[in-house]
């Protein structure tokens, strides 16, 4: 645990390294989904859930540090402990990470939101082949082919 401002200046130091870490990986994310990169999707949740953890390390950390010294465990308890110890660089820090954890919240909603747009592009064209393929005749309910004697010689005539 830290028990000084300094401690608390390196502990900011790597929550902010690692919170910057994972707004670039959610810009990577977005330029993939942009581009229609999906090969390389399942790789982005793999090491979002990683680095998410991590974080969740770090601020569980920080969480149980403010409550030892008997502040809220919460964003309102560290900004009344930086006022409180009036250290300007961890007050720098805090805001860069508070500034950063914005920047991560709308990174990650414009992500939810190219994920919702795709997966609606997709859900309308998989109805669009089943609608297809049911006004022709060639496929079942269940996808397979319902060829018939008669649909035969006309695919074959054509």
């Amino acid at each position: 645990m830290y028990s000084n401002p300094a401690d608390h200046v390196k502990a900011l130091q790597q929550e902010r390294e690692r919170v910057r870490e994972f707004l670039h990986l959610l810009e990577r994310e977005q330029s993939a989904l942009v581009a229609g990169d999906h090969d390389h999707l399942l790789a982005f949740t793999e090491q979002k859930a990683a680095q998410i953890l991590e974080l969740r390390r770090l601020s569980d950390s920080r969480s149980r540090l403010l409550a030892a010294q008997g502040v809220r465990a919460d964003k309102d308890g560290m900004s009344a402990w930086i006022e409180q110890h009036g250290e300007a660089a961890a007050r720098r820090l805090w805001d860069e990470i508070k500034t950063l954890a914005a920047q991560v919240r709308a990174t990650n909603e414009i992500n939810g939101a190219l994920v919702a747009a795709r997966l609606k592009h997709n859900q309308a064209a998989i109805s669009a082949l089943q609608s297809a393929a049911r006004a022709s005749g060639v496929y079942g309910p269940d996808g397979g082919t319902r060829l018939t004697a008669a649909t035969t010689r006309a695919l074959a005539s054509a």
